[in-house]
Formats: structure tokens, C-alpha cells, sequence
């Protein structure tokens, strides 16, 4: 498989001045190869992510510590909060060589997630209050810096993934990181069921942080991220980021960016919490569940990739969005005595993985491919990960706030009784419909719309049924 000229030239001016023909398809074949070296880190970091600072196993650590709802929510906020350092440290990874600082930084955060394997000594010997702040403190540091490795990460990934196969690694990324989920969760599952006390998620936490270390190692074939030292110095990189923001297109996907970004973690931050409390779903069944999602993954994935390359962006992530919307309602509206309710969560779980992959998919190949030049994505990807960064540290807050004022009071309306949860599911799906009609104002990245691409399907259809009726 080999790039096409346009891809090409995208990448050769990323990447400075121009390649002679020989380097440039030596180049490509360097890219295209290392990708599965990328597949293997993405499969293995997520069974770290998941079994240490991620997922419900991460919540259900936190609340078997015995921390109230408002704190997890300051907690749960660090990790996306530290991405404002983008908007500065952007240029310095540029200097210092992305590749560098992603692996450096990357590889030492897996150290400081280990460091909560000292817990339960600082809860002996300094007590409870010794013990909260120190867990503060490891999850504070791995945040800044998971927010420095993925500043650098974000251009190197436009650097070395070609736009045409963007799609494609994006959805075979997804199945390798469904495929180890799946097998994580279930081994988490377990270990969370077969005992009592912190020292299981510690377990998880140790075996977690051995296998995220070997992740990094295996990115260290992946070609590029080189220092660049003619990379803006900060009053350029001020400039660069003013006339970013000052592109209509790209506001527009920012905008929404942050409505689907809120919305989503507003209903899904304290879901697992919402199926143990209010639906009375055993805790080891929740972290079960969450392999529901990863299958949706797969399939969303799959489909969504493959369409994508095919289609354009826009025509896979505006169906995906407005499915994503009707999750939160469905939630809201879902009787609290319902039979066989774990079989309704899951096909929850398996839509919301479904929806979740095509807009990731669809969201990013539209950012990647026509919103961020090539040229300038040092500024532009400093300013889309900090503004993730900021929505997605609001969005645990403010959940935690709500949930945390209305404690347990439920009000009736009619037949409902509403409480906390059901304002999150609400204001969720307000949110994530604004997104939606934000989104549709962003330019595709292709030839086809959403509007194109559906009209095209219904005339299909309209001929099959008509030769199927002269038949």
C-alpha cells in the first residue's frame, strides 16, 4: 500500500521542506509499517488505563476508599484539567522532539501510577486524611503528565498515520483495544468479586502499570517526532494560536467539540455509580458490563472506518451523534423495576460503544484531515487539546456538584421520580444535541455530506424496491 501524492505533500510540509521522491516513498513504507507496533501500545495501554485510572474500576476504587461523589468528581476532573498545559508546552515538545516527550513522559507516568501501591502504608502509619492527599498528589502528577505526552502525541499522530488509511488504523485500533479490553474487564471482574478491601484494585493497579510500561517501549519503532529547532518560540506560538482561532471552521468544531464533550461525561462519568445505587447492580457486573461497550466498539469502529475512508467524515460522525443523544434519554427513561435489567444495560452499553467509536472515528479523521493544516497543527492541536481538557475537567465537576446537592432527594413528576441522575441524563442530552447541530456546521472533509450520502441510499433503495416489484 503506498500514499497518494496529495497525502504526500500533506505530509512533507508537516514535516518541513520537501522530499525527493525516494525519500518521500521510503518515508511512507517506514509509516505504514510501524502501525502495527502502534496497534500492539494501543492494545496494551489499555488494559492499563483500564484496570488503573480509567473506567469503572477506577470509580469503584475511589468509592471503596470512601471518597464522597464531589471528591471523585475533583479527582476524576485532574486528568482532563492538565490539559490546559498544551497551550504552552506545545512548542518546547516541538523543540525537544515529540517522540521524545511522548515516550519520557508516557513511560514515567506509568512509575507514578505505581506509587499508589504504597497506599494502604500511608493510610497505616499517617492516616486516612495523609492518605487522600497523597492520592491526590500520584493522581495529580500522572495527569500533567499524561497532558505533556499527548500534547506531543496529537502532531506526531498527523505526522505518521496517512490521511488516507486514517480511517482504517482508527478501526482496526478499535477492535485491538475492544479485543484486550474485553479480556481485562473480565479478569478485573473477577478479581474484584473474588475479594474485599483496596488490595484487589491494587492487584490491578500493579499488573496494569508492568504492562503499560511495555507499551511505550513498543512505540519506539514508530518513525518521526523529531526535534524540530526552528519550532515557533512563545510569542510566535501566541500569534499562531490567535490566527487558529480566528478560523471560523475550526471554532465551530471546537464548539462542538465541548457540547458533545460535556455531554457525554455528564451522563457517563458516574454511570456505574447510577447502576450500583439506583438499579442495585452488583459492582463486579458493572466492570463486567463495560465489555458490553468495548463490543459496540468493535462493530462501530469496523463500520465506521471503513465508511469514513469511503464517505468522507461528516457522513458517518452526524448519524453517529444523533444516536449518541438518544442514549442519555433512554437512561432517563428507563423504569427503575424492569425485568431482565441487566440485558437492557448492556444493550445500553453496546449502543452508547457503537455510537462513542463512529463519532471518535468520524471527529477525529474530520480534525486530522480538513480542519488542522498540516502546517500549523503545533497551534491548533495545542488549542483542541486544551479546550478537551478544560470541557472534560468541567463535565466531572459539574456532575459531582449536582449529585452532590441533590444527595438523595427525588422529586415526583408524575410517575418519575427525579433525582440527580435523571438532571445529569437531562442536561446531557441538551447538550449533546447542540453539538450535533454544531458539528453540521463544520465543512466536510470530502466530496459527500451527510445529506448527499443519504439521499443516495434512499434513491438505492427506492430502485431496488422498484425492480423487486417488477420481478
Amino acid at each position: 500500500m503506498s500514499l497518494s501524492q496529495e497525502n504526500s505533500d500533506g505530509l512533507t510540509a508537516a514535516l518541513g521542506p520537501a522530499l525527493p521522491d525516494d525519500r518521500r516513498a521510503g518515508w511512507d513504507r517506514a509509516c505504514l509499517r510501524a502501525l502495527p507496533w502502534q496497534w500492539a501500545s494501543t492494545g496494551l495501554n489499555t488494559v492499563f488505563a483500564l484496570w488503573t485510572f480509567a473506567g469503572s474500576v477506577f470509580l469503584l476504587f475511589l468509592s471503596e476508599l470512601g471518597l464522597p461523589k464531589a471528591q471523585i468528581g475533583v479527582v476524576l476532573s485532574l486528568f482532563p484539567f492538565c490539559g490546559l498545559l498544551a497551550l504552552g508546552f506545545a512548542p518546547v515538545a516541538a523543540r525537544w522532539g515529540r517522540k521524545r516527550v511522548f515516550l519520557a513522559c508516557y513511560g514515567t507516568r506509568k512509575l507514578v501510577m505505581a506509587g499508589l501501591l504504597l497506599l494502604p502504608l500511608v493510610t497505616h502509619h499517617l492516616g486516612h486524611g495523609a492518605a487522600l492527599a497523597y492520592l491526590v498528589a500520584v493522581i495529580a502528577l500522572f495527569a500533567v503528565l499524561r497532558a505533556l505526552a499527548e500534547t506531543a502525541a496529537y502532531p506526531w499522530s498527523q505526522e505518521t498515520i496517512p490521511n488516507r488509511v486514517r480511517g482504517r488504523y482508527g478501526a482496526i485500533s478499535t477492535v485491538v483495544s475492544t479485543a484486550t479490553a474485553c479480556v481485562a474487564l473480565v479478569i478485573a471482574g473477577r478479581v474484584i468479586n473474588g475479594g474485599t478491601g483496596v488490595g484487589r484494585f491494587l492487584l490491578l493497579v500493579g499488573a496494569g502499570c508492568i504492562l503499560g510500561v511495555i507499551s511505550v517501549v513498543l512505540m519506539a519503532p514508530v518513525p518521526g517526532g523529531r526535534p524540530d529547532p526552528d519550532a515557533p518560540d512563545a510569542g510566535a506560538h501566541l500569534a499562531a494560536m490567535r490566527d487558529a482561532l480566528r478560523d471560523r471552521n475550526f471554532v465551530h468544531y471546537l464548539t462542538g467539540l465541548g457540547c458533545v464533550t460535556v455531554g457525554t461525561l455528564l451522563f457517563v462519568s458516574f454511570l456505574p455509580l447510577y447502576l450500583r445505587e439506583r438499579l442495585g447492580v452488583a459492582p463486579g457486573v458493572v466492570v463486567t458490563l463495560d465489555t458490553a461497550v468495548m463490543a459496540g466498539s468493535a462493530v462501530g469502529g469496523l463500520l465506521g472506518g471503513w465508511a469514513a475512508d469511503r464517505l468522507g467524515s461528516r457522513p458517518i460522525l452526524m448519524p453517529a451523534l444523533f444516536l449518541n443523544l438518544l442514549i442519555p434519554l433512554v437512561w432517563l427513561l428507563l423504569p427503575r423495576q424492569t425485568p431482565h435489567l441487566v440485558g437492557w444495560c448492556a444493550a445500553l452499553y453496546v449502543v452508547y460503544g457503537v455510537a462513542s467509536s463512529a463519532v471518535g472515528i468520524g471527529a477525529g479523521r474530520l480534525l486530522f484531515n480538513s480542519v488542522v493544516p498540516p502546517e500549523q497543527n503545533t497551534a491548533y492541536t495545542a488549542i483542541c487539546y486544551a479546550w478537551m481538557g478544560l470541557t472534560g475537567g468541567a463535565a466531572p465537576l459539574l456532575a459531582g456538584a449536582l449529585l452532590g446537592a441533590c444527595g438523595n432527594r427525588r422529586l415526583a413528576v408524575g410517575p418519575v421520580a427525579v433525582d440527580g441522575y435523571h438532571t445529569l441524563f437531562g442536561l446531557a442530552v441538551v447538550l449533546l444535541t447542540l453539538g450535533w447541530w454544531l458539528y453540521g456546521c463544520v465543512k466536510p472533509d470530502d466530496v459527500h455530506t451527510t445529506r448527499t450520502v443519504l439521499r443516495g441510499a434512499v434513491n438505492r433503495a427506492a430502485d431496488w424496491c422498484v425492480g423487486w416489484g417488477n420481478r
